[in-house]
């Protein structure tokens, strides 16, 4: 076992790759993690934060919009396409609507014309939250149509009137209880958004560390020796293999033991499935990083190439799939994209195994990390070509260096 231990010691002479790529990128998604605002598990009301643009100065639209704006937090915001932009991205709302000027005539003279059709509405801008989206949508449509309803039941009621009536409609309220079930599954936002991501960095770091090790034993110098030692190549690759897979596995459980160890008090209902699933996803992941890093320790040998490579790659990956850009805010061309990226997947793996409510994997959970594998075993193949074709052009140049010293001078 003398290849694995000089392999492990090799990837412990670099303590500045698992203090910056291991160590300190954890760290650095355990704090966004961190910024995540959970309630605690007895509190269920959660305010969202509204921003409404009123164009119209009709009685209908003033109402509207204050019915939207109670007991959320309002945001205000300029009338601006950069303000909603900026909105947007530095995610100021969950909900944003806009009401178009005109809007408290049209409305009245469409539902009394009865040209259904035709009715106005409030534009919304999209924003992170879908939940919020839709709960303040159902509550726009319902104030309107309690307005709309007083429109066509009093033909001759005026504005004021209209909505007089709607607001005294609207402002009934029902007692609600909340019955927590024992054996669900807990979900931890700042878990989930650790976990995503860890793609990056699971994927810099093991296939930077893998890489090394791979390209340090494949210089000319160490293989010639290797070769010219009683030691067998198949043992020599079995031992590298080895020491590759120990390293991913100690990257795998520090970023695995340090998420659960913040996050655990969390997910305390979390069920054995959840909890197979968030480790097996996270640990196809790793597989896929290995296999990366032996793909690119077949093509270079250049310390500073492997780290752009990785570095580059990883944000790439994670851009696309989703794991700090959510997929609904990007265009459908992205999100096609995003499919062809393994880390898609495992991100749509993390998303099955939090909805799993037994000791069972979900099947969603495990044909994700199914794919994730294949897209693994697809870069260990092409390494395998790799490797195979930069030997056998050694191995002729060898030949035709041999033949040119033996060839007897003239």
């Amino acid at each position: 076992m003398q290849v694995f231990k000089t392999a492990i010691k090799s990837f412990f002479r670099h303590p500045i790759y698992l203090l910056v790529y291991v160590v300190w990128l954890s760290c650095m998604g355990l704090f966004m993690g961190m910024s995540v605002n959970e309630l605690p598990a007895d509190e269920y009301y959660e305010r969202p934060s509204v921003a409404v643009i009123n164009r119209d100065e009709g009685e209908l639209a003033q109402a509207l919009e204050s019915f939207l704006l109670e007991d959320v937090d309002v945001v205000e915001l300029a009338d601006s396409e950069r303000a909603l932009q900026d909105a947007v991205m530095q995610q100021r709302a969950h909900y944003i609507a806009i009401i178009p000027e005109g809007f408290t005539d049209s409305f009245l003279s469409t539902v009394r014309a009865g040209d259904e059709s035709a009715l106005p509405s409030i534009q919304t801008v999209e924003t992170s939250s879908a939940a919020a989206i839709v709960m303040m949508d159902n509550l726009a449509n319902e104030y309107l149509n309690v307005a709309r309803s007083y429109a066509l039941a009093i033909p001759d009621a005026g504005v004021s009137e209209i909505v007089e009536r709607t607001g005294k409609a609207m402002g009934h309220e029902a007692d609600v209880r909340v019955v927590n079930i024992d054996n669900g599954s807990s979900f931890s936002g700042g878990m989930m958004l650790y976990l995503k991501f860890a793609s990056y960095t699971l994927l810099l770091s093991i296939a930077v560390c893998s890489a090394l090790i791979l390209a340090q034993f494949g210089r000319d110098e160490v293989r010639k020796r290797n070769l010219s030692s009683p030691l067998s190549v198949l043992s020599t690759n079995l031992q590298l293999g080895a020491a590759c897979l120990v390293m991913m596995l100690i990257c795998w459980a520090f970023v695995a033991a340090l998420g659960f160890a913040v996050y655990g008090g969390r997910m305390e209902g979390m069920s054995p499935g959840a909890v197979t699933g968030l480790l097996g996803a996270l640990l196809c992941y790793a597989l896929f990083g290995l296999a990366f890093g032996f793909l690119v320790g077949q093509m270079t040998h250049n310390e500073l190439i492997m780290n752009a490579a990785a570095n580059i790659t990883g944000l790439v990956l994670s851009f696309l799939g989703g794991a700090w850009v959510p997929l609904d805010l990007v265009g459908e061309p992205i999100v096609t994209l995003a499919k062809f990226t393994p880390t898609y997947y495992y991100i749509e793996a993390l998303n099955s195994s939090f909805e799993a409510t037994g000791a069972a994997l979900p099947a969603g959970a495990l044909a994700n990390m199914g794919v994730v594998l294949l897209f693994a075993m697809a870069l260990f193949a092409i390494g395998l070509a790799i490797g195979r074709l930069r030997l056998a052009r050694m191995g002729a140049w060898n030949g035709s260096s041999t033949r040119a010293l033996s060839r007897p001078a003239a």
